[in-house]
């Protein structure tokens, strides 16, 4: 297991530091729903240094764009470790999800994204030749698996299980290799969200117990056997492990719509806030390996409430829905 001094990072510390000062603000986002045109809300994204230069027609890469730049930049101040790969997984399973389907499909062309752990040039041809080098080996076995499950039954939401899991399970693995808390805590919270993201919205859709099994990733603090428990008993039980989690205090405003049926917006945001809530306990410390993890979480925060808002005023959606599903940044 690689270790750290805090002192090993203090000159990247202090670039951190420095770009942190210029995240967009929760009252930042507000400024932009608020904006009596998407072009003005466009130039406060521009002001904060993202995607200048480039039409409000192209926000999507231009964000795209911009988060891949800075998973380079912090690359660059990583000293060839490799601990930020595993945030960047999300991506590689989505590129290896889509050419699942496209597969399937029979579709030669899918635009894929430059944001994984792995060039997409290199993932398409790794992909082709079924003999993978680059991407986790979780990952790779998952691709077999996920391929055979859509041949077998066809139905797309079986690649989107199988490699969602292989995702999370190799996050963990990659976290395990690295002697930093704060890593370990922020990835069992992802896997701890993630589950309850699935119990919750499999109760909503009805579907059987055999199926959560499935879709439950271990290895966070929430254990699957309590989880899948939980889901047996209706959304009170659900309810029940959530309030007697670490999550509780945070989700606690959502757990009403989730007993009464309501909408799923407050509780998805919320849980994305529990996220955010893990960054904030090394708010205080003013350098170490933390600072490049958490600029990186909080990067991949501030585009993904930049694209809320973008997408949300195109599609003319009411400033008070969007403010609703706004999360919470890091700034």
């Amino acid at each position: 297991m690689v270790t750290f001094k805090d002192t090993d990072f203090l000159h990247a510390g202090s670039r951190i530091k420095s770009l942190e000062r210029k995240l967009l603000t929760q009252r930042q986002l507000i400024q932009m729903i608020e904006a009596p045109t998407l072009d003005e809300a466009w130039k406060m994204v521009n002001d904060a240094g993202i995607g200048v230069g480039v039409p409000l027609e192209q926000y999507e890469r231009a964000l795209s764009e911009n988060l891949a730049q800075t998973y380079e930049f912090l690359k660059n101040l990583s000293k060839g470790y490799d601990f930020l790969d595993l945030l960047r997984y999300e991506y590689d399973a989505l590129n290896l999800k889509l050419l699942i389907k496209a597969q399937a499909m029979n579709k030669e062309q899918v635009e894929l994204v430059e944001m994984g752990s792995v060039p997409v040039s290199v993932l398409r041809e790794e992909f082709r030749l079924q003999k993978y080098q680059q991407i986790p080996r979780l990952l790779a076995e998952a691709v077999a698996e996920a391929t055979d499950a859509l041949a077998r039954t066809g139905d797309p939401q079986w690649v989107d299980v199988i490699v969602d899991k292989a995702m999370l399970a190799a996050m963990l693995q990659k976290a395990k290799e690295y002697e930093i808390p704060f890593l370990h805590k922020l990835v069992k919270t992802k896997i701890d969200i993630a589950n309850l993201r699935s119990v919750v919205r499999i109760q909503r859709i009805g579907k059987e117990l055999d199926f959560v099994k499935r879709v439950l990733a271990p290895g966070g603090n929430l254990d699957v056997d309590d989880l899948a428990e939980a889901f047996t008993k209706g959304m009170d039980g659900i309810i029940a492990l959530i309030q007697g989690s670490d999550y509780g205090p945070i989700l606690d405003p959502a757990l009403e719509a989730l007993r009464s049926g309501k909408g799923l917006t407050q509780f998805e945001r919320l849980c994305d806030d529990c996220i955010t809530n893990v960054l904030d306990s090394v708010r205080l410390i003013p350098f170490g390996v933390e600072l490049l993890i958490v600029y990186a979480a909080a990067k991949e925060a501030e585009i993904k409430a930049v694209r809320i808002v973008m997408a949300s005023r195109l599609a003319g959606v009411a400033p008070e829905l969007i403010k609703e599903r706004l999360r919470e940044t890091y700034a």
